[in-house]
């Protein structure tokens, strides 16, 4: 498969050639370069970083344009620019940067899906300036990046739907930041939502629920870049193969992550009224 075409930096790779040294002088070793998808990955990324990244910034950088690449490859590319003359990382810096980085993967694994239940948005009235609150049911679906399980990014579809039966359709984007933080960006307007892991007041639970038995969504996320608030309580859903009729958890480790304690999403939702905020 030519999937190094998909990568715009090679083509400017082929429009400025980078220069290296000599083989005699090579950081990497012949070892590398065996593999056609490696040597482009390593000549990319330099010519990204040419005094390189932290260890999570390469990692992401590699499963980002490198979707499809076998575990091998994606050690062989950490091995080759993690000892590449501008930086070394340690084994000890590496087993808590790897440790770290399987945190996070897990965490975006466990967005990933179909979730549904209520949503109360926050904002304030361009015409009296007034806060309102709305609420609303909700269905989001979040999908990892070109379906790669590794990916910290991804893409996701949201519908709408008061309790008169109207309904809108919202595209968004989605990450997980380095610190556990998960952001929202829809397409339409520009809204980005942010979920702090850390709090616990104001944050998010994402997973297994233990008095319920199954996966669960809830919490509190404050836009960076407007004054809007989102409260929401979601479940998921099973998915349309699923046999089981109870099957609402993704995985059997039952993993959860973030730091709010209690779901207080009817206390936020009290004194809202039915309709949809576009977003």
């Amino acid at each position: 498969m030519k999937r190094i075409t998909k990568l715009f930096l090679a083509l400017a790779l082929v429009a400025s050639p980078l220069t290296f040294t000599s083989c005699d002088d090579d950081h990497w070793g012949d070892d590398y370069y065996y593999n056609s998808l490696v040597s482009a990955a390593v000549r990319n990324y330099l010519y990204e970083y040419p005094n390189g990244s932290s260890y999570y910034t390469a990692y992401n950088w590699f499963y980002y344009y490198y979707p499809e690449a076998t575990t091998s490859e994606f050690y062989a590319f950490m091995e080759a620019v993690g000892n590449n003359g501008y930086y070394n990382w340690s084994n000890s810096y590496r087993q808590q940067e790897n440790s770290q980085v399987n945190r996070l993967v897990a965490e975006a694994q466990t967005l990933t899906g179909e979730w549904e239940g209520d949503m109360t948005i926050e904002y304030t009235d361009d015409n009296t300036h007034q806060r309102i609150r709305t609420s609303f049911s909700a269905n989001m679906k979040f999908f990892q990046y070109k379906s790669s399980s590794n990916s910290l990014q991804g893409n996701g579809v949201e519908v709408d739907t008061d309790a008169s039966g109207n309904q809108q359709t919202l595209a968004f984007s989605w990450n997980v930041d380095s610190n556990g933080d998960i952001y929202i960006k829809y397409t339409k307007s520009g809204t980005i939502f942010r979920l702090n892991l850390n709090s616990t007041t104001e944050g998010f639970h994402l997973g297994y629920e233990q008095a319920k038995g199954y996966d669960t969504f809830y919490g509190t996320a404050r836009s960076t870049n407007t004054t809007d608030v989102m409260s929401f309580d979601l479940a998921r859903q099973k998915p349309a193969s699923a046999k089981a009729s109870n099957s609402l958890t993704r995985a059997s480790k039952q993993a959860s992550f973030g730091a709010a304690k209690e779901n207080d999403y009817a206390k936020n939702s009290t004194g809202a009224v039915s309709g949809l905020r576009e977003r």
